[in-house]
């Protein structure tokens, strides 16, 4: 008698010749751990201590996991190939194709960042459009090599690689969990449900067993812990603990639940996200949480009622979705530490000294220039979240030194500037500091141009930045297809 088993529970259909081996995921799972440590270490550096150069550690780690992962790429082609000496088998290999194109998009985004910014500007905003493209291209590919891994791979395999996949999603949240947010933290909650879900329905549709989504989430956990350890000892700036992910577990819950699943998956990763920002778990603001919020609510009522009384009525609530997260979604400029580090003219020592209100006295001295400019002090700025708050910049009474104050209005971790004009062009000094700071904090720093700030981009930025994300877009609805195909394609195999 022939049995029709559950597609959720099965292995890509793949023959095993043409599967990524085990040994050769493994190396992925390394080298992709790497490259998610190189991108909280690089953040933690640009906060810490700004622009540096391409050659900085955390860069060289994440040249060396992308080249890794290149390597094993190539490996799994010849392979294939040597095994079948067919060209178009090699092509029809259960995600080699997707992964051989997200490598290849991950390869371009370096130039295209590079370009981006000879173009317009230097800025260190996660989500510009070469950075974007970087982030997918990374979380398509080790989708892909989920889709592609043997028949015959561990279990414990499959969970790293999935746990890599969700690390992966998060990327795009950094700048929050490390609590340098640089647009408005009411968009943390809706795009943490759509980064960890996404990652959840692949892992549910190609990790090949049940349990897949809890395994993943518990040792992504505790690699972020081990990063803000690792990080946090020698004093750099670590991520928050990811506690909300762990609503994603009820995904698990067995197939007479299948319909609920998902709802319930919303409200808890939603309920365990404002449970951690009001305890101070994560840094992302309580009341951004809150007011954000409503929207899964609404999801939630919206599917559950769905499911009470007729399922096409899911096709709605799923329209809403969309529209309310266009709703909350309209971002506002981006600034924060470093928006656009330009050319330097010098360097000078900056101090600032807080009380534990928030007040901070700010003072500038030591200035060096490497060229004849006449600084006359313009005003004190204070940035986090897209929030610009001003305060007074003037002479000190001293030869060349200057002080003021500003007032920051909410905790959390600002970045503060001194700005600076001599008559044709304006310089800035910044500093990273807490708003309960209740000691002095001195620094030498540089005194740079600031670019890439302008709110009124040109047309060809736009027509760029457009192009990188229909790429990016285009790799998303490539890996929905592939892993839609992937089920089927087991279906058929069991039947």
């Amino acid at each position: 008698m022939t049995t029709t088993a559950d597609p959720g529970l099965q292995m890509p259909s793949s023959p095993a010749r043409l599967g990524i081996r085990e040994r050769e995921a493994w190396v992925v799972v390394v080298a992709g751990g790497a490259g998610l440590a190189s991108a909280y270490w690089d953040d933690s550096w640009h906060t810490t201590l700004g622009r540096d150069s391409a050659l900085i550690p955390p860069h060289l780690l994440l040249y060396v996991s992308i080249i890794s992962v290149g390597l094993v790429l190539a490996v799994w082609m010849v392979r294939m190939f040597g095994s079948t000496r067919s060209i178009p088998a090699v092509l029809r290999a259960p995600g080699f194709l997707l992964a051989a194109a997200a490598a290849a998009a991950t390869a371009a985004a370096a130039p295209a960042d590079a370009v981006w910014h000879a173009a317009f500007g230097r800025d260190a905003v996660l989500w510009s459009p070469p950075h974007l493209l970087s982030v997918v291209a990374t979380t398509i590919l080790l989708a892909a090599l989920l889709i592609g891994l043997d028949q015959r791979s561990s279990r414990a395999l499959r969970v790293a690689l999935s746990a890599a996949l969700l690390g992966a999603t998060q990327i795009s949240l950094m700048e929050y969990d490390t609590d340098v947010p640089q647009f408005s933290e009411v968009l943390y909650l809706p795009l943490l449900l759509v980064t960890s879900l996404g990652a959840a329905w692949v892992i549910i549709k190609t990790a090949g067993f049940r349990y897949a989504v809890s395994f993943a989430v518990v040792a992504y956990v505790v690699f972020r812990i081990l990063i803000l350890i690792v990080l946090g000892v020698p004093g750099w700036i670590g991520p928050d603990i990811p506690l909300a992910l762990f609503g994603l577990v009820l995904l698990d819950l067995p197939r007479s639940a299948n319909h609920w699943r998902w709802p319930l998956a919303i409200g808890a990763v939603s309920s365990f996200q404002v449970a951690a920002s009001l305890t101070g778990v994560s840094s992302v603001d309580p009341a951004s949480v809150l007011r954000s919020a409503f929207v899964p609510a609404v999801i939630v009522a919206l599917i559950s009622l769905a499911i009470l009384i007729r399922r096409p009525t899911a096709r709605a609530a799923l329209i809403l979705l969309f529209a309310l997260g266009a709703a909350v979604s309209t971002p506002s400029p981006a600034f924060a530490h470093d928006p656009g580090q330009g050319p330097s003219f010098g360097t000078a020592t900056m101090v600032l000294s807080g009380n534990g209100s928030g007040r901070i006295e700010v003072s500038v001295s030591k200035i060096e220039t490497t060229a004849s400019v006449d600084l006359q002090p313009d005003r004190v700025i204070a940035r986090r979240a897209g929030q610009t708050v001003s305060g007074t910049l003037g002479s000190s009474g001293e030869a060349g030194a200057f002080s003021g104050s500003i007032q920051l209005p909410s905790p959390g971790l600002w970045f503060i500037y001194a700005e600076f004009t001599d008559g044709t062009q304006s310089l800035e000094i910044w500093l990273p500091v807490q708003h309960d700071l209740e000691s002095t904090r001195a620094e030498q720093r540089a005194l740079y141009e600031p670019v890439g700030t302008d709110e009124h981009k040109p047309l060809v930025e736009y027509l760029a930045g457009g192009l990188l994300l229909v790429v990016s877009a285009a790799l998303v609805g490539w890996l929905i297809a592939a892993v839609q195909r992937s089920r089927r394609t087991v279906r058929t195999a069991t039947r």
